[in-house]
């Protein structure tokens, strides 16, 4: 069985707009296979991001987090980005143009 993370149907729709612009014709499997390579890209891309994003004292306050895995709580994480991360709708644009820039370079 397996324990796919549910993934976002606008960035795996947008990522299968990519796939046609770039004009390439892919097997299911090997589409299957780009959008998990893509996917996970644009996910990395958006966590450095909203990383980076955050003041100071914040980002020293998540990076202390991640570092105890024994102290790790979601709920503390969630709250340091709702908080500390000014406007994350921007920041999600940005990365998707960056990303776009990328992928349509690699052809």
């Amino acid at each position: 069985m397996s324990m796919e993370k549910p993934r976002n149907p606008f960035i795996l729709d947008f990522c299968e707009a990519l796939i046609r612009k770039r004009g390439l014709e892919l097997s299911e499997e090997k589409k299957e296979k780009e959008l998990e390579r893509m996917y996970n890209l644009y996910e990395s891309m958006l966590g450095r991001r909203m990383v980076e994003a955050l003041p100071d004292g914040k980002r020293a306050q998540y990076m202390g987090i991640i570092k105890n895995l024994d102290q790790l709580s979601f709920e503390k994480i969630g709250k340091i980005f709702s908080d500390g991360v000014p406007d994350p709708e921007a920041i999600m644009k940005e990365t998707l143009e960056e990303f776009t820039n990328i992928y349509l370079k690699n052809r």
